[in-house]
């Protein structure tokens, strides 16, 4: 990790701040969980949608390659009816580290095009079920509040002033701490940002 460090800080250092970005978006999480005994396998799925507001700063290390480190807040929640038709609310809350890698060139005169990859550092707040008695934090006995995924997808800036932008972020690590279970958050990402 040390190492790491150091090679980012190298990097950086030998680079120039090209864009700063401000951005808003709307995010689709499908949670996937998984339950084994013995041979047998019960895999659930369910999809939140919420949003998420973050900052990026983009390090031209190359003619047209980047690294864009960035910093966000997401929200994402759903409401659903248990057994005996009572409704619970889930919400999760969090902060996520993404450091993408980007090539970009120009699409046309004012458009450019470029296309990212990279990790996403994730660290929860609170991942809540709520029904009309009893509040359940998820990360009390159930979740691990860390989690990684892998980033990837493409932004097209228009007159260097407004960015779209569009990718997947897919879950890597189990963040369930039980034993034979699993648990992991995959995600569509469009945001719209601000470019100065």
């Amino acid at each position: 990790m040390k190492k790491f460090l150091v090679i980012a800080a190298a990097i950086i250092s030998f680079s120039s701040v090209n864009a700063q970005v401000a951005y808003v978006g709307f995010q689709s999480v499908t949670a996937t969980g998984k339950a084994t005994t013995g041979n047998v396998t019960v895999t659930e799925k369910n999809n939140n949608s919420g949003f998420f507001v973050g900052g990026a700063m983009n390090f031209e290390i190359a003619d047209a390659l980047g690294i864009q480190p960035a910093l966000e807040f997401s929200y994402a929640g759903r409401t659903e009816k248990d057994i005996l038709n009572n409704e619970i609310k889930h919400s999760a809350m969090g902060v996520k580290i993404p450091i993408d890698v980007n090539y970009g060139f120009e699409l046309a005169d004012g458009f450019k095009l470029a296309a990212y990859a990279g990790p996403s550092i994730y660290f929860g707040i609170s991942n809540q079920a709520k029904s009309e008695n009893v509040t359940v934090d998820n990360y009390e006995n159930t979740y691990s509040r860390f989690g990684l995924g892998l980033g990837f997808g493409a932004w097209c800036d228009i007159q260097d002033m407004l960015r779209v932008k569009i990718g997947y972020d897919l879950g890597l690590l189990n963040r369930d701490t039980r034993d034979n279970m699993s648990y992991k958050e995959s995600g569509l990402l469009i945001s719209v940002g601000y470019i100065f």
